[in-house]
């Protein structure tokens, strides 16, 4: 089994059609990436191929072949995805053509750092012309990436300069900083296909983190399980495959007919697709026309494509060259992290304007140009990263961030993602919301929502002066639907410890109120005490007390249920209202009644009270619920509450 661990380093080929990548990469490597039936009777490259080799520096090199017609440019960004330099293809004998500038200028935008430059065809021209497709190339390459990289003039038909390229390949690769394997396992799908005796494979190279054999996967946008049965690197099978290496994996579950390039996969629950991506983008020079506000493109970010609407942030049009923070809005889901570099091509006429960086993968809808959002993104864009946590964590708002999903934001280790969310709770800028899943929320966040719930008690309070307060449910239900309860009752945990409120089983009131009864009030209780007082065990309604007292039944509700509330009074189900004096007088009643009868019945209450069933029943329930009694058909015998 192949080692999983040495040096790897991704090189993409880039230039017009018919300039000889295809060919260039068979002479280095031996392998034919044409691999259609079309591409092969055309001549011409249609999908991505793939190759790979071993230099003699001891790196593992991949390489990716993009098509160069313009046709198939949107094949060329995802293949261009995840690549670590490029070979820039010029033939010598025509000179850098329309794709040769379009594959640059997107190269330059996927922020490609090296790569070197191979003129073609150098068996077809004199040292003059030669001469001339250098200048050609310098003048292409002039305050781009490439600016002073190495030019080799080869041929694939005769093996005229292929030692020299592949030395200056390897020096290159050598200089090449590899990714850490550390971050979040993503893997960009290129390419997908059924093999016989192994079923679904897809293909493609890891951005960031590593994958084993054997773990299990998700499929995103669709959300689909998998489980890795075997991972290849450069045809040979591994163990486990790391960030930087192009990697096949034979996935059990999903049938070909479910997958296709633009999925992402990654390990379950740890990424989460999105419609809105917050960006910083750059126009090229050679964009041709201003982008207006609300503009429409067409998006690809790894191996994605997507149309957008482009909502402009901080100014209402950008000239070619200039730059804006931008939304980006799609009908269509993309999986994303902040740090992704896209490209972004104008629809009609179909050609690459622009391009830039996600700095926010799962932003709010943003309304206009509010300079609190794009400054926000200026700091995200230039911030470190203790800074970019809190202010991820201010833009989720009550949401907050757990540690996997923090991560996916920051792209760093695990590790390093719980130390700085827990540096952000040390400098008291955030709290941890639920220990169970370990949310962080931003201290500004909850203090807000402490407020919140202060104001709607306060609001509830005034509205309701004769109530002891607000159910908890009913207060969670006057937050925003998106808050957890949870969260509410960790809001109202901190309101408790910090004494502004007082928590009493499911009801809660603000620690400065207080039941008063005003002059009014204070007449209607008197007058509410009398008629319940004067009816005894045949007790009134709502309605039966406002008709002897003369009042609206609405007028009385509050102050029946202050009563209430006070132990003053007693509601049954059946809406009858006893003092509650009464009642414990009739409970020790029955308790003796009991000592002398192990059974009672209907009658014996009834002689008790000298009522009807009427209200001999709800009686007898009170009496059951207050354990005093318990029933058995038709009887009651003593409770535990009666027989101690």
């Amino acid at each position: 089994m192949a080692p999983s661990g040495s040096r790897r380093v991704v090189l993409g080929t880039a230039g017009h059609i018919d300039h000889g990548k295809t060919s260039l990469v068979r002479a280095l490597t031996g392998i034919d990436t044409d691999r259609l039936k079309e591409e092969k009777e055309r001549g011409i490259t249609i999908e991505l191929g793939f190759a790979h080799l071993k230099l003699p520096g001891g790196v593992d090199l991949a390489i990716v072949d993009v098509p160069g017609h313009e046709r198939f440019v949107k094949t060329m960004v995802a293949g261009a995805t995840g690549i670590d330099a490029v070979l820039l293809v010029v033939a010598a004998d025509e000179g850098a053509m329309p794709q040769t500038r379009e594959h640059l200028d997107i190269c330059s935008l996927l922020r490609v750092k090296s790569g070197l430059v191979a003129l073609t065809k150098a068996d077809l021209v004199d040292e003059g012309f030669l001469e001339l497709a250098r200048e050609d190339v310098a003048s292409l390459t002039r305050g781009t990436f490439l600016e002073g990289a190495p030019v080799v003039a080869v041929s694939s038909t005769t093996g005229q300069g292929l030692p020299e390229l592949l030395s200056r390949v390897d020096e290159i690769a050598a200089s090449v900083p590899q990714k850490s394997a550390q971050g979040t396992f993503r893997l960009p799908v290129d390419r997908v296909f059924t093999m016989r005796g192994f079923g679904t494979v897809v293909t493609g190279t890891l951005v960031s983190g590593s994958v084993r054999r054997d773990d299990e996967v998700e499929v995103l946008p669709r959300g689909l399980r998998a489980k890795v049965r075997g991972i290849q690197v450069h045809g040979e099978a591994v163990e486990k495959a790391l960030a930087g290496q192009r990697a096949a994996l034979n996935l059990a579950g999903p049938g070909v007919e479910d997958l296709d390039r633009g999925n992402t996969v990654a390990h379950p629950d740890t990424l989460v697709a999105t419609r809105m991506i917050d960006a910083r983008l750059e126009l090229l020079p050679s964009a041709g026309r201003l982008l207006a506000d609300r503009g429409r493109c067409r998006l690809h970010v790894g191996t994605q494509e997507a149309k957008v609407l482009v909502a402009l942030l901080n100014r209402e049009s950008v000239p070619p060259g200039e730059g804006a923070y931008v939304q980006l809005r799609s009908p269509e889901w993309l999986v994303v992290c902040p740090g992704d570099r896209f490209v972004l091509r104008a629809l009609s006429p179909a050609r690459t304007i622009g391009g830039g960086v996600v700095l926010d993968h799962h932003p709010a809808r943003h309304k206009g140009r509010r300079e609190d959002a794009w400054r926000d993104l200026e700091a995200l864009d230039r911030g470190d990263p203790p800074g970019r946590v809190e202010i991820y964590l201010r833009k989720r708002g009550a949401a907050g961030l757990d540690p996997i999903e923090a991560q996916g934001a920051l792209g760093l280790s695990l590790e390093e993602t719980r130390n700085l969310l827990q540096g952000a709770v040390r400098q008291d800028r955030a709290l941890v919301a639920d220990r169970r899943t370990q949310r962080h929320v931003h201290a500004e966040v909850v203090a807000a929502l402490e407020e919140q719930a202060l104001t709607l008690l306060g609001r509830f309070h005034a509205e309701n002066p004769l109530k002891k307060g607000l159910g908890v449910e009913e207060l969670r239900r006057k937050f925003p639907e998106y808050l957890p309860a949870r969260f509410v009752e960790f809001v109202l945990g901190r309101l408790a410890e910090a004494k502004r409120v007082v928590l009493e089983g499911e009801v809660v009131r603000r620690s400065d109120f207080a039941l008063r009864l005003s002059a009014d009030d204070e007449d209607l209780r008197r007058r509410v005490q009398s008629v319940v007082g004067a009816r005894g065990y045949e007790a009134p309604t709502l309605e039966d007390v406002a008709a002897a007292a003369g009042e609206d039944p609405k007028a009385l509700a509050p102050v029946l249920e202050y009563l209430v509330g006070q132990g003053v009074l007693v509601r049954t189900k059946e809406g009858f209202f006893f003092e509650a004096s009464r009642l414990e007088e009739f409970s020790r009643e029955v308790v003796a009644l009991l000592r002398d009868k192990p059974e009672i019945g209907v009658a014996d209450v009834k002689d008790l009270t000298g009522t009807t069933r009427k209200y001999t029943i709800p009686l007898l329930e009170y009496l059951d619920g207050k354990k005093v009694t318990m029933r058995r058909g038709d009887v009651r015998v003593a409770g535990p509450r009666g027989r101690s």
